[in-house]
């Protein structure tokens, strides 16, 4: 087991839900590894409300900070039902596209089908998109539509990158397997 797989266990195991809101703090450092790390404890525990809770007051105080976005994909990845209208409320402060794309690939996690309509049109049509496509496939890959599939197929023609979110989508989905071209077959097991 890798050394932090067992520093996150041993947090969740020895600390449980009460070290929740010192992870939530740390969830809001300047550090990314920190985050991460806070990140993959709090999966592991009941904390959505804490979650929210502290996301709400970041966007009171207007600060802007990475935490505000490892919190919104947070919530998607736990899938917080409670926290659609937080996160609405973190796209009216998103500052550029990938910060949209994170907000909005954890509104897709959630069901929201208004998100996956933003992410495919930023994917199939947007020519400023063209760096971020990965990022894309990424907050596309909880979609079931065959739709998005397609289109994520079309994109890893110019970017092979994303035949890891075609793998993770027809792993969930099997009868996405039919719609691969013959060139991705052999990638894609």
């Amino acid at each position: 087991m890798e050394k932090r797989e067992k520093l996150i266990e041993r947090i969740v195991k020895e600390h449980g839900n009460s070290a929740i809101p010192k992870l939530v703090d740390l969830l809001f450092t300047e550090d990314a590894e920190t985050s991460e790390l806070s990140s993959e404890a709090l999966e592991k525990l009941d904390s959505c409300d804490e979650i929210i809770k502290r996301l709400e007051r970041e966007i009171e105080s207007g600060e802007h900070n990475v935490g505000i976005f490892y919190a919104a994909d947070l919530l998607g990845n736990l899938r917080c039902p409670r926290s659609v209208e937080t996160l609405y409320k973190v796209l009216e402060i998103v500052k550029d596209e990938k910060e949209a794309i994170v907000v909005y690939g954890a509104l897709l996690k959630l069901g929201v089908k208004e998100a996956e309509k933003y992410l495919l049109y930023e994917l199939e049509d947007d020519p400023y998109m063209r760096e971020r496509l990965l990022d894309i496939g990424i907050a596309l890959e909880p979609s079931n539509n065959p739709d998005v599939f397609k289109a994520i197929v079309k994109k890893a023609k110019e970017n092979p990158k994303l035949v890891d979110v075609l793998q993770v989508m027809c792993n969930r989905n099997p009868e996405f397997y039919q719609m691969l071209p013959e060139e991705f077959m052999e990638k894609i097991k």
